[in-house]
């Protein structure tokens, strides 16, 4: 019969030993444990969408043209031309007024697919402020023939001059008193 404490260390060598290891072990490439599963990598989504830069003139009332810059204060224009550097699909240009009213205006798409000539109806008042604004149409962004997207882009610019006042509101009748 076997003694229990040579059982015991022959059952401590087995248990505790190291397995034999069959493959060289690389000493310059350290095993690196990151102590969980990251599972598969995230998928990032689509690029952010990137910002336009287009360039804006106005053709003046006396029929030179002035290149315009964010919130420049320029002549009374006739017309204003926004040059896109790409074409853009489903996108609306609108013109603001002071009040954030839309400014009546007879819009343009020139055959290039990338200008657009906004002729305001009516013209705009001296002193005031304005804003250009391109968003998109019917989607929730603006994109272009590839399929990239665009941040909505505005450009803020001030009418030369005295500020004209506000027409006044039209007075409302007062009703008749029948006696």
């Amino acid at each position: 019969m076997r003694s229990v404490p040579g059982f015991l260390a022959v059952a401590v060598l087995m248990l505790g030993c190291p397995e034999k290891r069959t493959e060289p072990i690389d000493a310059g490439q350290p095993e690196i444990d990151a102590g969980f599963d990251a599972g598969e990598p995230i998928d990032a989504g689509p690029p952010p969408p990137a910002t336009l830069e287009p360039i804006v003139t106005v053709g003046l009332t006396d029929g030179g043209t002035m290149l315009i810059a964010a919130n420049a204060e320029i002549e009374l224009p006739k017309t204003i031309t926004i040059a896109i550097p790409i074409k853009l699909k489903d996108f609306r240009v609108r013109l603001m007024d002071w009040r954030d009213q839309i400014v009546a205006s007879d819009d343009e798409l020139l055959a290039d697919g990338k200008t657009l000539l906004v002729t305001p109806t009516d013209p705009l008042k001296t002193g005031r402020s304005y804003t250009l604004v391109l968003d998109a149409e019917l989607g929730p962004i603006v994109t272009d023939e590839l399929g990239r997207t665009f941040n909505d882009w505005d450009l803020q610019f001030r009418i030369a001059g005295e500020v004209q006042p506000d027409k006044p509101a039209p007075k409302q009748k007062k009703p008749l008193k029948k006696k």
